[in-house]
């Protein structure tokens, strides 16, 4: 696999942190438009990095919906 990285331009945001913004910016507009909206949470990577970002969307505050626990059924030994 080759895989190029290019350097983040200096006080630049890189494409990862653009991705952060964008997706918290998301966040936001889902908690202002709808009247109740809610996380659902596996407990896997994904729904972890989602608390993540909404924790820093909402700061220094709570998160303004709840998080709903989704059993996914595989559980891992």
């Amino acid at each position: 696999m080759n895989t190029i990285i290019k350097n983040t331009p200096i006080g630049g945001k890189g494409a990862l942190d653009q991705l952060e913004s964008e997706a918290i910016y998301i966040m936001r507009e889902v908690a202002g438009q709808f009247e109740r909206p809610a996380l659902l949470f596996s407990g896997g990577k994904d729904s972890i990095t989602l608390v993540r970002l909404a924790q820093k969307a909402f700061a220094p505050g709570k998160i303004p919906f709840p998080l709903v626990h989704i059993d996914t059924g595989h559980n891992f030994p």
